[in-house]
């Protein structure tokens, strides 16, 4: 038996070693309770197939435009509150919570300055 664990408004991106699950929904309440529903059947599932969640590794990042602000949500794994992030990095691209480029330029900037730089003599 399969557990649906996403809805219209949430789609899971799952590769070898990182788990990534993007939901989308204006109204605030319903947003928050659909994010701990679908985590709580993502939880259900590795531990189904007996593989383990680092919870060092769960965080929530919250996009926001120009016009909107973040929210102050309370995403929980047990007992533990779900820390929210402004940026991570995603497939080598740093994305930051506004979808700016900014954040992943100033990371690569000093990578490519030094790459072109001549070997020191």
């Amino acid at each position: 038996m399969t557990t649906q664990i996403t809805n219209e408004n949430s789609k899971i991106a799952s590769f070898p070693d990182d788990t990534r699950t993007i939901i989308s929904n204006p109204n605030s309440t319903y947003f928050e309770n659909c994010v701990n529903k679908i985590f709580q059947h993502v939880k259900k599932w590795y531990s189904a197939n007996l593989l383990p969640l680092n919870m060092d590794k769960k965080y929530c990042m919250q996009f926001v435009t120009k016009n909107s602000s973040l929210n102050d949500f309370n995403i929980t794994y047990g007992n533990k509150k779900i820390a929210n992030i402004c940026n991570t990095n995603f497939l080598g691209l740093t994305l930051d919570n506004t979808i700016s480029l900014k954040t992943h330029i100033d990371t690569i900037i000093p990578k490519l300055t030094s790459a072109s730089l001549p070997p020191e003599q």
